[in-house]
């Protein structure tokens, strides 16, 4: 295998690892309450701007 095809290997399952991490973080149900609690951040964001 070439350093390439390593490279691409190596890449794609460190994004799959990653994945699955992040899918177990905001499915349990633990962080539900933070998670939501950034639900509406940008339009929150857009009404703080708006009254300046």
């Amino acid at each position: 295998m070439t350093a390439t095809d390593w490279f691409g290997l190596v890449f794609t399952v460190v994004i799959f690892v990653l994945m699955v991490v992040l899918y177990f973080w905001v499915l349990n149900p633990k962080n539900k309450d933070k998670i939501e609690s950034h639900r509406t951040m940008l339009q929150d964001d857009d009404d703080t701007n708006s009254e300046k």
